[in-house]
């Protein structure tokens, strides 16, 4: 069930990309800070009393590996179809006496497909507001009352779980370097939710935060 909404998360984005017409193709490079918002944590475990709590976490962009936005598009008059992949890390920063760690790191993961449309607020240096959705990709990692979840497995037996829906939404701008390269500069917000399992149970886990990020556009395919 999980593969099958990630296969078909990727046919739907190469649906549309080969529906369109004559266009160009971008690949972008992002790296930047996330500022996470605290939401509701759920933590089922068998033989226990649930724990609620509201997750506070922290996501430590800049230490290895960072957080980071890859993006492929297809562009036709200033709008474009995008396919992202975003990797963000949640350390759990205010654990109760039951958890000794919760973290979903090696990725609270997201693959969506974006739609891209040009707000021509100034004639030199438009606007891009996008939207997306897609699916939320995990590696979930804890120790909950002494037990430790076994993250070496599921998805090719690395450890990532299919986990639930995911929306984005941006502003951004493109400052152009030359005909091909490109910055992109943007605002972005992003809200989630996942079902992650831990030893004996799941954990719920919703998750929301603005982004600023920034990075390098290539237009490598140009008809």
């Amino acid at each position: 069930m999980s593969r099958g909404l990630l296969l078909i998360t990727l046919l739907t984005f190469c649906h549309i990309c080969c529906s369109q017409e004559t266009s160009n193709w971008s690949l972008e490079f992002h790296t930047g800070v996330p500022l996470n918002i605290p939401l509701p944590l759920t933590i089922k475990q068998e033989g226990y009393a649930d724990i609620k709590l509201s997750g506070n976490y922290y996501s430590e962009p800049l230490t290895p590996p960072i957080f980071w936005v890859l993006r492929l598009g297809k562009w036709k008059n200033g709008n474009a179809w995008e396919c992202e992949l975003k990797h963000q890390k949640l350390y759990l920063n205010n654990p109760p006496d039951e958890i000794e760690y919760f973290n979903v790191t090696h990725g609270y993961n997201q693959i969506t497909i974006n739609r891209v449309i040009k707000l021509n607020w100034t004639e030199k240096h438009p606007f891009l507001w996008r939207t997306g959705a897609g699916i939320v990709l995990a590696h979930p990692e804890s120790t909950i009352r002494g037990i430790r979840f076994d993250s070496k497995q599921s998805f090719f037996n690395k450890g990532y779980y299919i986990a639930g829906p995911a929306i984005n939404t941006s502003l951004s701008q493109h400052l152009k370097v030359s005909e091909r390269f490109y910055i992109d500069i943007e605002s972005k917000f992003v809200l989630c939710y996942a079902d992650v399992p831990i030893a004996n149970g799941n954990a719920i886990v919703w998750h929301s935060s603005f982004e600023l990020i920034f990075g390098l556009g290539y237009i490598f395919i140009k008809k």
